[in-house]
């Protein structure tokens, strides 16, 4: 199950169908991103909504943490391919409510920051996630 419009360098796969995504507001959030990001629109983005279940078996996987979290970024750069992004719909669900923010909104954040993370940027130190909150939230506040 694919979106498809216009810009199509960012394909979304619903695979958690219990919790609706927004998809326009997604679309637009990816096309700010690529134009300030300057990502070439040529390059691919994948984008999986999943459960917390699915998240938690690629978290013990790939970084050794047993326990869901609210998303996973991995970042293949090929020529044609930036990567995926992972976003459990059951966690930004809990996230919203604990933040006391839309369910919408989170899931932008959670995509934002996962495209962010496609850039190359990580939050390993206090700087390196103070730089990263603010290129975040420049798109964020652009909702």
């Amino acid at each position: 199950m694919k979106s498809m419009d216009a810009f199509n360098s960012v394909v979304f796969f619903h695979a958690y169908p219990l919790l609706r995504i927004p998809r326009r507001l997604l679309k637009a959030t990816a096309r700010r991103i690529y134009s300030g990001e300057k990502i070439p629109s040529h390059k691919n983005i994948h984008v999986i909504f999943c459960s917390d279940y699915r998240i938690k078996k690629l978290n013990a996987a790939f970084r050794n943490k047993p326990c869901p979290t609210d998303v996973l970024s991995f970042n293949y750069d090929e020529n044609d391919f930036v990567g995926e992004i992972y976003i459990s719909l059951q966690r930004a669900k809990i996230q919203a409510t604990r933040y006391s923010v839309s369910y919408e909104n989170e899931i932008v954040r959670l995509f934002v920051h996962g495209m962010i993370h496609l850039t190359g940027l990580d939050h390993e130190t206090q700087l390196e996630r103070m730089r990263m909150e603010a290129i975040e939230n420049k798109y964020l506040k652009l909702q």
